[in-house]
């Protein structure tokens, strides 16, 4: 189920221009609301929202997070064999290929500033090779295998 926009809104658009697919319409000052054929349940609208008041369609409300905390793609270098399409797909244009060493045809590397952890890239990774996590709470595991 899509995310939904309760009276609590102030009317700030955060929420606007963080999401990845236009679900979020509204204009200032004013209640906005979610398009559900448009929501990918990505959660990118909800970690900007000032009044908590974006919940998913469980019903769960999104907490604001500081930007140290949102979440972003980290991309497992070992995995990643640079077949595009996680680049191909993103709606906010921050993934590339670039040269690696040891690497045929490149690793996928994640423009930090432009990433809105909406999952989109993970889910067409196939190779399990992008994971989306709360930048404060990336996995020892993963860390190790993005510095590497």
């Amino acid at each position: 189920m899509a995310y939904f926009i309760t009276e609590n809104c102030s009317g700030c658009t955060a929420c606007v221009s963080r999401c990845p697919t236009n679900a979020i319409s509204g204009v200032r000052k004013s209640l906005h609301s979610v398009a559900a054929a448009l929501c990918i349940e990505c959660g990118a609208c909800g970690v900007v929202c000032p009044s908590e008041a974006i919940f998913d369609g469980a019903g769960n409300g999104a907490i604001l997070l500081k930007k140290s905390q949102r979440p972003r793609a980290f991309v497992d270098a070992q995995s990643c064999t640079g077949c595009e399409k996680c680049v191909e797909r993103c709606p906010f244009d921050c993934l590339s290929v670039a040269d690696a060493p040891g690497a045929h045809f490149g690793v996928v590397q994640v423009a930090e500033a432009k990433c809105t952890g909406c999952r989109e890239c993970a889910q067409a990774c196939p190779y399990d090779a992008i994971f989306v996590h709360r930048r404060d709470q990336v996995p020892a595991e993963l860390r190790l295998a993005v510095a590497a």
